[in-house]
């Protein structure tokens, strides 16, 4: 199995994902549901590197085994949360339940003027950070590589075209000052903080009793621009039911670059104990389908 998420292509057809967009926006969601079982059985059999990650997951969880029931239960949550985006992307937010913790930091963000840094985590819906910012007035970015999964990206990104405007591609050479600019100006930038590319500086962690590499990245850029870190996840409850969990991961903090390595090491620990948190309580929310912890890996003799 491959180690980088970023060798995996993307498995959807665009005629496909677009029929489905159609039927979700054309019938009731309880219809387009059904369509997610067919769609889950599809996808359990056809791809055996998405049951092997599931499966190395889930037997890290106390009281789960990985057996071919928890696996295709976790495709499922995970294609419900795709298809929920079609109506979060056209703002029916009235569909779901969504109930807020922690909202008092965003609050105390807004109130400050200035800019701080969601930082999230492949944990449930991403989208719905939008969800929550729509509901609050919030100004923000989101920094993320733009052309992967580029397919998926371009049809959802056609049921509403205002959603590029909010993408800072992290694939563009000036993506850092973009960022910079729009913290500067009291935005929220919001970027997922559990992946990795080749030439970023990562680090270990233990993540379910398992060694784990972590970028170092979003918290070096923190302190580099003297922002806070908010954690942010927003997970599926199952039927119409969601839950956004916000938490104040660091203040503003202003160091000198002998003091930032301890620094981004141990508050990105903390980050690191915030998703083991999160994943133990919503087990089938973790949607790193691919050889997280490098399992399949050769090992050396």
């Amino acid at each position: 199995m491959s180690q980088q998420w970023t060798d995996k292509k993307e498995r959807s057809n665009p005629a496909a994902l677009k029929l489905i967009c159609w039927i979700a926006l054309h019938t009731s969601r309880f219809f387009s549901r059904l369509w997610l079982y067919p769609i889950t059985f599809y996808f359990y059999l056809s791809s055996p590197h998405v049951r092997k990650a599931s499966h190395n997951y889930l037997r890290r969880i106390t009281g789960l085994t990985g057996s071919p029931w928890q696996i295709a239960k976790h495709i499922f949550y995970f294609s419900a949360t795709i298809l929920d985006r079609v109506y979060f992307l056209t703002d029916q937010f009235h569909r779901f339940e969504i109930t807020i913790h922690g909202l008092e930091h965003i609050e105390a963000q807004q109130a400050s003027g200035k800019g701080c840094i969601l930082l999230g985590a492949h944990i449930g819906s991403f989208e719905l950070l939008r969800a929550l910012a729509i509901q609050n007035k919030i100004s923000f970015k989101i920094l993320m590589y733009h052309d992967h999964n580029a397919m998926i990206t371009k049809v959802f990104n056609s049921l509403n075209p205002d959603i590029e405007k909010s993408v800072i591609n992290l694939a563009d050479d000036n993506a850092m000052l973009k960022m910079n600019e729009c913290l500067m100006a009291g935005d929220m930038v919001g970027m997922l903080g559990d992946r990795y590319v080749a030439s970023d500086k990562k680090i270990s962690y233990q993540l379910l009793n398992s060694p784990a590499n972590f970028p170092a990245g979003p918290i070096t850029l923190a302190t580099i621009t003297n922002v806070p870190v908010i954690f942010f996840c927003g997970v599926y409850c199952g039927k119409n039911k969601y839950e956004i969990h916000i938490e104040k991961l660091t203040e503003a903090t202003k160091l000198s670059r002998g003091q930032r390595d301890s620094y981004v090491k141990e508050t990105t620990q903390h980050y690191v104990n915030r998703i083991e948190y999160y994943l133990k309580k919503y087990p089938y929310n973790w949607f790193n389908f691919y050889d997280f912890w490098h399992d399949e890996a050769p090992k050396n003799s």
